[in-house]
């Protein structure tokens, strides 16, 4: 058995050296089919599979509120309510809570803004993760009043503090206050996502006025051994339910409801693009496939004497398909190779592209063994499909036919009819991703061409935040502020300079108003909006002119009248055809206790991507004074008169600390910087199916090339005769081309269909894009059939050079 094995797989090789040509495009094939399909599952299992990276991970599930009354599906949980479930729940060992954010670090290192955690002392117990040097938190460290306690990140060790394992019991400066440095945490441990320390958060029960005020929480626990999902949701539906009738201002219709870090991270929109993109690299696998199955049918007929011999002399049919799976095997093998190696090319870029943009530490890319097994299964599968169709062709050759007429039995296209199919379906699968990777080039070419209503090229900007240990009050804040900007208007190589709470072309998030004189029958009927707190020469440092009305000024402040600016599509589309100058808006919703701001100017529109509130690719925008609102945290804009605006990170950086010696920027990036941080999400998966499209649309034209050509080289006799009676070279050419156009016409049918539903998955991908966009549809058809008819014509004119004496002579 092994030894007839190795026969066939030694015949195999030689007879794939013998035709190197088709050989090597066909291992090509594989190996682009099994390398995009090997990238993606690396991706795809980097981001659900390899789990959170601590002990028993699946045991653990985040806790969330909810409010389906109020169409809320999640939220984060008030203090009061976090203690309630931890006292009186009994599925979980414990609940821990905590929440992320910023952090300013000073000491004699210089101060340092970090990515934080403010957490319960029991997180680091619940997780089952030790730090490696010092201590975890201790109980009480979470109390009120508790003196502040902080465990550092690995990397910060390193790098801030030289791997001093004395930083064990100092003291250090954060947010203002002193905090004891209890213990370092282990080497790329970064939980809940890329915290870099973690700052032990008291019970502020006492000081909120009403509950549910504040000290929110994400919440989550370990199950208790023996207990399953479904009872704990039980248990916590019942415990919100007796907290509701006891809480009924706070608490109606509030529930809780469960998910794995995991599927908190991914979330519905990650899910359906890595679905989409699954589904795209099967396409091109299926493709390759049907390439490979083209050739093998191919060698088939062309052997199908030496088969019907073999079956005849009483070989089985086992053995009479095995040297064509073996074949399949060596081609798989050897595309397998070529695709390991583009999945390490593939998954290293996606990695290095998705650097600094927020993803959770645990998912991390790479081609590991679980890859290489997938790679394994994958190509196993692959031989098995490709060496199918022409072992079914073979197995079901008539024996007797063949050897009673050789000629017509080494002339008959065997495979004919079941090679047309598998062209027609590597047409249809190339459509619909051609079509995928036409809406992804023009959604990057509307990225890359973007016309911005604002000056972006020049502009410095960082961020500053404030805390209350330090700045105890409003007035404190704002004097800060005011000397921080009288600086920064001050410093050489800068133009202009303001600050605001969001960069252009986004706003700082989302919130409900209303409208003076328009009444909202319930609070999910009030309009959403975008917003920007703003200083006075914001419009003047991005090269905004206001349109209409007049803009901000420094009289413009918190016992001066209330006002706003709004953008040209907030006008349109919240006051149209009338003019918005004087009229006035309220933000929040029928509990409202704000004050009504007056409309006192228009501006162009700024934003393009309303990113906190949902990628709403048509948002409004409303502009409030900084000393309007009480800003804590706040970005700089300064722009430069040419050059790198980063050239000046520098003199902003002494700027800030010559207000505040403790206080650091951060997210130092130029405008245009912050566009691209912004859309990277859009460039890199668009990018990778542009990829797909690509590789789908070479090795569908060299499939039907492929076919036509076999068909060509098959039909020299009948070309010949065709010749020799009087046929001319446009006949020949015709009869070739109605073949092609023939299988081209009927894919290029069932993979429009099939792209109208592609594009619907992968609209969330687009940027300024319809997903059924007349054009792209349009251009992919025509690009399809110039390409199949070129590969059409190729082999026609080659039918048409046939001499008809020597055609005969093959008779």
């Amino acid at each position: 058995m092994i030894e007839s094995l190795l026969k066939d797989f030694r015949f195999g090789v030689r007879t794939l050296l013998k035709r190197p040509g088709s050989s090597i495009i066909s291992v090509l094939a594989f190996g682009l089919g099994i390398g995009l399909c090997t990238t993606v599952f690396s991706l795809v299992y980097g981001v659900f599979g390899r789990g959170l990276g601590v002990p028993d991970a699946d045991e653990l599930f985040l806790v969330h509120r909810t409010n389906p009354s109020e169409n809320i599906e999640e939220m984060r949980v008030p203090q009061h309510d976090f203690y309630d479930w931890r006292d009186q729940q009994q599925s979980f060992e414990g609940l821990a809570g905590y929440a992320t954010g910023t952090v300013n670090v000073s000491g004699t290192e210089g101060p340092e803004r970090l990515q934080g955690a403010f957490v319960t002392a029991n997180v680091f117990d619940l997780l089952q993760v030790r730090p490696v040097i010092g201590s975890g938190f201790r109980q009480g460290d979470d109390a009120p009043g508790a003196p502040l306690t902080v465990i550092l990140g690995h990397d910060v060790w390193e790098t801030r503090h030289n791997s001093d394992s004395a930083i064990v019991g100092q003291i250090v400066k954060v947010n203002g206050e002193q905090a004891t440095v209890l213990g370092v945490m282990p080497d790329g441990f970064m939980f809940p996502a890329d915290q870099e320390i973690w700052v032990a958060r008291r019970d502020l029960r006492a000081e909120l006025e009403e509950r549910g005020d504040g000290g929110w929480y994400n919440v989550f626990g370990r199950l208790k051994d023996g207990v399953t999902r479904d009872q704990a949701e039980l248990e916590f539906a019942t415990i919100t339910t007796r907290l509701a009738q006891q809480y009924p201002e706070s608490n109606e219709g509030v529930g809780a409801v469960f998910e794995t870090f995991v599927e908190d991270s991914a979330g519905d929109d990650l899910i359906a693009v890595f679905g989409a993109m699954q589904i795209a690299t099967l396409f091109v696998l299926l493709i390759a496939c049907a390439n490979v199955a083209n050739l093998l049918l191919a060698r088939a007929t062309l052997r199908t004497k030496e088969a019907a011999l073999r079956s005849a002399l009483g070989a089985t049919t086992y053995r009479v398909v095995s040297p064509f799976f073996a074949e399949a095997v060596i081609l798989t093998l050897a595309g397998s190779v070529l695709g390991i190696a583009i999945a390490f090319y593939g998954v290293a870029l996606f990695d290095s592209a998705t650097q600094g943009v927020g993803k959770p530490y645990f998912m991390t890319f790479a081609v590991d063994l679980p890859v290489l097994v997938f790679v394994l299964v994958i190509s196993a599968i692959t031989a098995l499909v490709s060496g199918a169709a022409p072992a079914y062709q073979i197995s079901k050759t008539d024996v007797n036919a063949i050897i009673k007429d050789e000629a017509r039995g080494s002339s008959r296209a065997q495979g004919g009819n079941l090679s047309k199919v598998l062209v027609i379906g590597e047409i249809a699968l190339s459509c619909a991703l051609l079509v995928g990777a036409g809406l992804m080039t023009r959604s990057i070419v509307n990225l890359n061409n973007y016309d911005f209503a604002f000056e972006a090229e020049n502009v410095f900007t960082a961020r500053v935040g404030l805390f209350e240990t330090d700045y105890p009050d409003r007035t404190s804040r704002e004097r800060f502020f005011s000397d921080l900007l009288l600086r920064l208007r001050g410093l050489p190589g800068g133009q202009a300079a303001a600050l605001s709470s969001g960069i252009p072309p986004g706003g700082s998030g989302a919130t409900r108003f209303a409208i003076e004189g328009e009444t909202y029958a319930t609070d999910q009927d009030y309009p959403r909006s975008a917003t920007n707190t703003i200083t006075p020469g914001f419009f003047d440092t991005f090269g905004i002119e206001v349109s209409r009305g007049r803009d901000f000024m420094e009289q413009d402040e918190v016992d001066a009248l209330p006002v706003t600016i709004v953008s040209t599509r907030f006008a349109e589309r919240f006051f149209p055809g009338e003019d918005p100058i004087g009229r006035r808006i309220r933000e929040g919703t029928s509990d409202s206790e704000e004050d009504w701001k007056s409309i006192i100017g228009v501006v162009p529109n700024l934003a393009e991507i309303e990113w906190a509130g949902g990628n709403d690719l048509d948002p409004t925008l409303y502009y409030v004074p900084a000393k309007q609102r009480d800003a804590r945290f706040l970005s700089i804009s300064v722009r430069t008169g040419g050059g790198d605006p980063l050239t000046i990170t520098s003199s902003v950086r002494e700027a800030v600390r010559a207000v505040d010696p403790d206080l650091p920027i951060y997210n130092v990036l130029t405008a245009q910087g912050v566009w691209e941080e912004d859309t990277w999400f859009f460039q890199v998966f668009g990018t990778l199916f542009i990829v797909f499209g690509l590789a789908a649309l070479f090795m569908a034209s060299i499939g039907l090339y492929g076919v036509l050509s076999f068909s060509v080289n098959r039909r020299v006799q009948e070309m010949g005769i065709r010749m020799a009676l009087g046929a001319q070279s446009r006949d020949v050419i015709r009869l070739i081309l109605r073949q092609g156009t023939f299988q081209l016409g009927i894919g290029l049918a069932v993979g429009l269909v099939m792209a109208f539903g592609l594009s619907n998955i992968i609209g969330i991908l687009m940027f300024n894009v319809e997903p059924r966009d007349p054009m792209v549809f349009g251009t992919i058809v025509l690009v399809i059939s110039v390409v199949g008819i070129l590969a059409s014509i190729i082999p026609a004119r080659r039918a048409t050079s046939v001499d008809p004496i020597e055609a005969l002579r093959h008779e």
